[in-house]
């Protein structure tokens, strides 16, 4: 068999391959990050690459394009940014700091010969700890550290154990990282473990989503290929190393400063972080391995921070209802609140909470990642160039993230778009986009938009720009948000009937996540994605999965709290439900 070179920039990485792999196959054996959320079919040109010849590059699609020579491929950068999700990890503490890890100046008395005890016992003795714990390689470098500084020291104390002893008084700088894994959005906070301060915060793709936009495609890579796992695991942990790099450049601190993680994501992200396999998670009765809090080191699960830094991946609910899940719970309170409020997560999976009478009932949907902008022709995360907000009178206003041209659609810029399509009368009730001929009622400004080609079908167009590709919205793309805000629906439905409750008896509806913060209300309500309640009832509540996160990471009390709260939900599961397909058909329309 024949085996070619491919080389990959900017990173340099050359890789040797054998003939008929794709370039996407031969970026994963490299470790290289691509994007493309459908899974290597070559519907939604996200993996679109430049192979470099002498005097000319040639864009191709790397899923489709097979290694039969020796290739140079030119990667886009991943964008790592500061925006919009990760903005919404921000939120008010009103809880005692108590991140479990403490930093502890010490002046120790110099060894004699009055007082001859081991460098370790004075050490322990000054710390008061009943039982002397440390790793190996503390304890072997414990007499440079120690007479460093002349015996003035800073030792660093977790669950009764000396991680860490520096030399001289670093107490005032204890750095925690709380992290959101989404199917498709990676989010991280750098924090203060002193103040609760959030210092900085970062988001990326999760590089996972060339194996598949949704958590079924992914357990299905790991169940067909024997390391399937391991590509997995690395692209998760790959995307968390890059995003603690770019938040310990902005805060001018090392990443080895960095000595607590707290992650929240659905089941079987939590799983493909932690090296579990999530194979049993696919089909019924939906069995994780683990639902417990799960304490480990950093170096354990490759995160290129400080060793033997504590992470800890808070708990899962159920199979398809996960940490991200009592993330939102525990930061949004709904739990401890009177009168009954439903929060509806949307993301990938649309997890949804009802919280009525003290009790708490759960379930999740799958929504598909039409809300996260994939699967969507030219859907796009809500980055620079993303359309946000559309109004359509006589013709198309659009509001464009970072002012700049419009390069595609991210979720809340969906539903406007399909709202005022609706409005306009260029969709109708069923969900149908009306072709140019059949739009002579509308002015031509609109009708002219109307078009059809092989590559998108009947499609709307959106933004144009002299030389570039259009942007537009396709007739498929609408069929794709007609599933997802059904599916979330028909959910909120069950658990209203669940708890023998009705729309009239909510109190409040909380929107989580980014694309629930920047959803126009009267869009949602109006394509039926939330039930009909009165606006000043919705309340956007911003990322409240990486806001559970970061309070998990700074109060071991709450920590334990989410341990009790996942035991504590009532999760129902809808595929067993024979009145959930009646729910998400009447849902259907528009």
């Amino acid at each position: 068999m024949n085996t070619f070179n491919v080389t990959f920039l900017p990173a340099k990485t050359k890789i040797q391959v054998r003939d008929g792999l794709t370039i996407m196959e031969a970026a994963v054996e490299a470790g290289i990050e691509l994007e493309g959320p459908c899974g290597g079919k070559g519907t939604c040109g996200k993996c679109r690459v430049k192979l470099l010849g002498e005097d000319n590059e040639e864009p191709v699609l790397a899923c489709r394009t097979t290694v039969s020579r020796d290739l140079v491929v030119e990667i886009p950068q991943l964008e790592v940014s500061l925006h919009r999700k990760s903005e919404l990890t921000q939120r008010e503490l009103d809880f005692q700091l108590n991140p479990g890890i403490r930093k502890v100046f010490l002046k120790l008395e110099k060894p004699s010969l009055e007082d001859q005890s081991p460098d370790a016992t004075r050490l322990g003795n000054a710390l008061g700890l009943d039982r002397l714990n440390m790793p190996m390689d503390v304890l072997r470098c414990l007499h440079r550290s120690l007479r460093e500084d002349n015996f003035k020291v800073t030792a660093s104390v977790a669950n009764g154990e000396i991680l860490k002893v520096d030399a001289g008084d670093t107490s005032g700088q204890l750095f925690g990282l709380a992290v959101d894994i989404g199917t498709t959005t990676v989010v991280a906070a750098l924090v203060n473990l002193l103040t609760g301060e959030t210092l900085a915060t970062a988001s990326a793709t999760n590089a996972q989503n060339i194996f598949g936009a949704d958590v079924i495609a992914r357990i299905e890579h790991v169940m067909n290929d024997a390391r399937g796992l391991e590509h997995l695991n690395k692209r998760v942990v790959g995307v968390i190393n890059r995003l603690l790099t770019k938040l310990a450049q902005a805060a001018e601190i090392s990443p080895e400063e960095i000595m607590q993680v707290a992650v929240v994501g659905n089941t079987t992200m939590s799983h493909l972080f932690l090296g579990l396999d999530p194979t049993y998670l696919a089909s019924s009765p939906f069995i994780p391995i683990t639902a417990h809090l799960v304490r480990a080191e950093a170096q354990d699960l490759g995160l290129e921070i400080f060793a033997h830094a504590p992470v800890y991946m808070l708990p899962n609910i159920a199979g398809y209802v996960g940490a991200d899940t009592v993330g939102v719970i525990l930061s949004t309170g709904v739990h401890k609140q009177e009168g009954m409020r439903l929060a509806v997560d949307i993301g990938t999976n649309g997890e949804i909470v009802l919280a009525a009478s003290g009790k708490l009932w759960t379930c999740s949907t799958a929504a598909g990642p039409a809300f996260e902008g994939a699967q969507i022709q030219f859907g796009m995360r809500a980055a620079t160039g993303a359309i946000e907000k559309v109004k359509i009178d006589q013709d198309v206003h659009l509001s464009i993230i970072g002012k700049a041209p419009a390069k595609g659609i991210c979720g809340s810029g969906l539903m406007d778009i399909v709202s005022e399509l609706v409005k306009a009368g260029i969709v109708d009730g069923s969900g149908r986009m009306l072709n140019r001929e059949q739009a002579e009622h509308l002015p031509e400004t609109l009708r002219s938009r109307l078009d059809r080609n092989d590559a998108y079908g009947t499609h709307f167009i959106l933004a144009y720009e002299p030389g570039q590709e259009a942007v537009v919205i396709t007739q498929k793309d609408v069929r794709e948000l007609q599933l997802a805000k059904a599916a979330v629906y028909a959910g909120i439905q069950i658990l209203l009937k669940e708890a023998g409750l009705s729309v009239d008896d909510l109190d409040q509806v909380l929107l989580a996540g980014a694309f629930g913060s920047y959803i126009d209300k009267e869009s949602a309500l109006a394509l039926g994605l939330l039930p009909p309640v009165t606006p000043d009832k919705i309340v956007s509540v911003g990322n409240a999965a990486g806001a559970g996160a970061k309070f998990a990471l700074l109060s071991a009390d709450l920590r334990q709290e989410a341990e009790e709260l996942a035991r504590k939900v009532i999760h129902v599961e809808l595929s067993t439900r024979q009145d959930f397909q009646e729910f998400f058909m009447d849902a259907l329309g528009f």
